[in-house]
């Protein structure tokens, strides 16, 4: 019994003790929920506040330390994508406050992570030029504009192991992958989009079915009416009636008096009342209306004609609708009677329509479906004329007489072309045949897959530096290819131009060109170097050289079209370029170009050589006047020459009446001049080429800068011409007065821009490529980018024996012995010295060294008296040391400390000969 109490006792508390733990398990349970909701609320409100907190750091600029840094933080870890974190952070707070199933938030979370991060890696796998170089992404600026270091750094990951084509595709599937997890369902976006589609069907067939029955309405509405038709000309001939044209359908007005009453209308009214029965509802298509001749009112028909013509046949039909769309604006007069009356007056169209078949029902459908063939056939044909006109409206307007051909496109070279020289007896031109050409040296060596990426990847530059401006088009040439920029709105080209170096390095250009505006158009041209160059050969323009005897070829400029030139047009040209830039190669393609033309009685050659080395090739030549010029003072003659030869010319001209040599050889071929006691006989061209200026300044200056002013000024009228080329393009070199009277001006590749300022007055020679890279100033005209012609030493020496074969040289050696250089001029002192002054190299020293040309200094420096400092600073200005004398201010010193050291040197020299 004991054992019984006790058990049971302890059964009880056991009881009791469950009892209570339950309840409290049961009350914890119900609170739960509540704390859960309490902790979830604020959870999303301060995801809240810190999406909005990021989101005015970025927006917002402030000089407060920690939203300051807390923007930088974001622009550099995610760049333009860190506007995505605070739209992300929104999102993910609004699962606080939704009911959701265990790991849902979780799971939107890393959903929305792989979106962003996706995002930023196709920010920054993106940029221009990231495939060659997968470092450009990380660099600082770079990421700041993309998608920061993060989505650098997934970029460059996928750069260096798939590239960017296989990156963006993987990017796009993280994306996805990314929405999905966040739960959006890719199955159940297309069931939306098959239920859409499935009720735009349905909506389209019952519209169909809704204009079926309506045309199945409007096609009984016809046959109604052609029944009418049919009544209108079967009755009976007292039955008058008008008919009336409509544009698709025919009304025609009937008398309501029955034909029984026909007699007694016609005593009662004088005129016959017409009503309209019914009319058919149709359709009206603008259609140009035909012109019908007018209807005759007196001109009465039997009724039996029109009943005859109207039941004729089945054509007209068909042609009824089309015909009357004269539309008789007037009711036809209706003639009442009995039978055999004559009836109202008919028109031609009606009358004439052979077979129309109006009455019978059956060719209803055949009408209609000839009626709808006439009207496709119709609408076909203004169609294709539509089409044409609007084709020959695009087509470019070419004149009369030349062939249209593409952009970029050049014309070929034309045929069995006639030269000045060609028909001359005892004289032969060389063939062309002797000269090398490239048949493609009008097109780009490079492909159209990298002009197309060269021109995405400068798109890409020019927005990366906040530009809006866009690469309209681009042309190719041999050598460069030249992109057209349309600026964007606001924008200076000075800020384009301002970034030629940039480009050029994100190009990995050599060397980036921009001028404004292109000749014709209102775009920024932006010049970049080819990959591979395209060789131009003399054989290649040569041909296209189709003027007087002195036009030679240049080369071809940025689009591939050829350049040729007339010297007479220019009439004189300075060529200048740094040592290796191609300018004694452009100085023998014109040489050659002459001597490929023109014959030696058309064309004289006076060659001046200081380098003794370029023109040695042509000695010999029947075109020389004298042999090549190497002695500087043999120069200064032969140009002292040339001035005499340009009066005396210029003076005959004035006896003969004629304005200049072209004129005077015409009077002379035509026998105008014959009357004269020595009929004259044409003069030839004189074309004088130096290859190095400077060397002749350094020597006689004075004595050559006078000669070739003086040429320059007057000798175009005479046919003498320069051609002057230099590697020094110094100001005291290339002086005032030569280059205010020389317009045509080539600059092939210098130093720097005050080189380039010298010779075209405007910079972008320092920005040439070398090698016959040119820019080619025209009389005054826009500098025009050349690739220069080239000529090889071999076809120089093939041509120049080709024509000593022919004919002996013909020289004049007292040329050379016009003046002596070193002497003074006419307009020196005439107090001067034949041998120099002891002390005039002392005295050039010191001029030169402090820049300044004063008398009164050198007598203070040298202690002398001033009519000795006087005869010093003559002598110097006779060497070209100073300049001529300007009143009471110091003479210009010409030389720098290199050019008097040369020019030293070469005085002594020519003392030894």
């Amino acid at each position: 019994m004991p054992s019984k109490r006790s058990s049971n006792a302890q059964q009880k508390r056991r009881s009791k003790g469950s009892g209570s733990a339950g309840r409290a398990r049961a009350q914890r349970e119900s609170l739960a929920p509540a704390r859960g909701t309490a902790a979830n609320d604020i959870l999303g409100v301060a995801l809240i506040v810190v999406s909005v907190v990021m989101f005015l750091s970025l927006v917002t600029p402030t000089s407060a330390p920690v939203t300051h840094a807390l923007g930088e933080f974001l622009t550099l870890c995610f760049g333009m994508g860190a506007f995505l974190c605070p739209v992300a952070l929104i999102v993910f707070s609004s699962t606080f406050f939704v009911e959701r199933e265990g790991s849902a938030g979780t799971r939107v979370a890393v959903g929305l992570a792989l979106v962003v991060a996706a995002i930023l890696g196709i920010l920054s796998i993106n940029v221009p030029g990231a495939e060659a170089n997968p470092d450009a992404v990380l660099v600082a600026q770079v990421a700041a504009s993309r998608g920061g270091y993060v989505g650098g750094a997934i970029a460059w990951c996928l750069l260096k192991s798939v590239g960017m084509t296989v990156g963006n595709v993987v990017l796009v599937g993280v994306i996805a992958a990314g929405a999905i997890v966040c739960g959006f369902s890719l199955s159940g976006a297309v069931q939306r989009l098959r239920e859409r589609y499935q009720a735009f069907e349905a909506r389209h067939e019952a519209a169909r079915q809704q204009r079926m029955a309506g045309q199945a309405g409007a096609y009984d509405a016809y046959d109604e009416t052609l029944d009418m038709a049919q009544d209108a000309f079967a009755g009976e001939a007292d039955a008058g009636m008008a008919p009336i044209a409509e544009r698709r359908t025919t009304v025609f007005r009937r008398n309501q008096a029955s034909a029984e009453d026909g007699a007694k209308a016609a005593d009662d009214e004088p005129e016959q009342k017409t009503t309209v029965l019914s009319s058919a509802k149709t359709k009206i298509l603008e259609r140009k209306r035909k012109k019908h001749p007018p209807i005759d009112e007196d001109e009465a028909v039997p009724a039996g004609t029109v009943a005859a013509n109207a039941t004729d046949g089945t054509s007209a039909a068909a042609s009824a609708p089309a015909a009357a769309t004269s539309a008789v604006t007037a009711p036809l007069p209706v003639v009442p009677g009995a039978k055999g009356a004559a009836q109202p007056a008919v028109p031609d169209f009606l009358r004439d329509a052979k077979g129309s078949g109006i009455g019978r029902q059956g060719s209803s459908d055949s009408a209609r479906k000839a009626q709808g063939e006439k009207s496709r056939a119709s609408r076909s044909r203004k169609a294709a004329a539509a089409k044409a006109a609007s084709v020959q409206t695009a087509m470019p307007i070419v004149p009369e007489g030349e062939s249209f051909s593409p952009k970029g496109a050049v014309a070929a070279a034309p045929k069995g072309v006639k030269r000045p020289g060609d028909g001359v007896e005892d004289y032969e031109l060389p063939p062309f045949s002797m000269l090398s050409s490239n048949p493609n040296s009008a097109n780009s060596a490079s492909s159209k897959e990298e002009l197309d990426e060269t021109k995405e990847r400068l798109q890409g530059t020019l927005h990366e530096f906040g530009l809006s401006s866009r690469v309209v088009d681009y042309v190719s040439g041999p050598l460069v290819t030249t992109f057209r920029i349309e600026m964007g709105e606001g924008e200076r080209v000075s800020k384009i131009k301002n970034l030629e170096d940039d480009i050029a390095l994100t190009l990995a250009a050599e060397k980036v060109r921009i001028f404004a505006p292109i000749r014709g158009t209102s775009y920024v041209g932006i010049e970049i170097p080819n990959s591979r160059r395209a060789n131009v050969h003399l054989g290649d323009v040569l041909p296209y050289a189709t003027g007087g005897p002195l036009e030679v070829a240049i080369g071809r400029d940025s689009a591939g079209k050829p350049v040729v030139a007339d010297i007479a047009k220019m009439p004189h040209m300075l060529v200048a370029g740094t040592t290796g830039s191609g300018k004694s190669v452009m100085i023998n393609s014109m040489v050659m170009s002459l001597l490929m033309r023109s014959t030696p009685k058309q064309v004289r050659l006076i060659m001046i050589d200081p380098k003794r080395v370029e023109f040695s090739c042509y000695n010999g030549l029947p075109h020389l006047y004298v042999p090549v010029v190497t002695d500087p003072r043999q120069a200064a003659s032969a140009l002292q020459w040339a001035v005499s030869e340009m009066e005396r010319r210029l003076k005959v001209f004035e006896r003969a009446g004629a304005r200049n040599i072209k004129v005077y050889n015409q009077m002379c071929t035509t026998g105008k001049l014959s009357e004269m006691d020595n009929p004259p006989e044409p003069m030839p061209y004189i074309v004088v080429v130096i290859d190095e200026l400077s060397d002749l300044m350094m020597t006689a200056g004075k004595d050559v800068e006078a000669s070739i002013v003086r040429i320059a000024q007057l000798a175009r009228a005479a046919g003498i011409h320069l051609v002057i080329a230099t590697q020094r393009p110094s100001a005291n070199v290339v002086t005032g007065l030569i280059k205010s009277n020389i317009d045509s001006r080539v600059a092939l590749k210098v130093s720097s821009g005050i080189d380039s300022r010298v010779i075209l007055d405007e910079t972008g020679a320092e920005r040439l490529l070398g090698n016959g890279d040119m820019l080619f100033k025209d009389r005054g005209l826009a500098p025009r980018r050349v690739l220069g012609c080239y000529t090889s030493d071999d076809e120089i020496e093939s041509v120049v024996s080709f024509i000593r074969d022919q004919a002996e040289p013909d020289y004049h050696n007292e040329i050379l012995s016009q003046v002596v250089p070193g002497q003074p001029s006419a307009g020196g002192g005439a107090d001067v010295a034949e041998d120099d002054d002891p002390l005039v190299w002392e005295a050039a020293q010191i001029v030169v060294d402090s820049q300044l040309g004063s008398t009164s200094g050198l007598q203070r420096r040298l202690k002398v008296g001033y009519a000795r400092a006087g005869r010093i600073m003559d002598m110097l200005e006779a060497k070209g040391v100073v300049g001529p004398p300007e009143g009471s201010k110091p003479r210009e010193v010409l030389l720098d400390k290199d050019g008097l050291e040369e020019l030293r040197a070469a005085e002594a020299k020519y003392r030894e000969v």
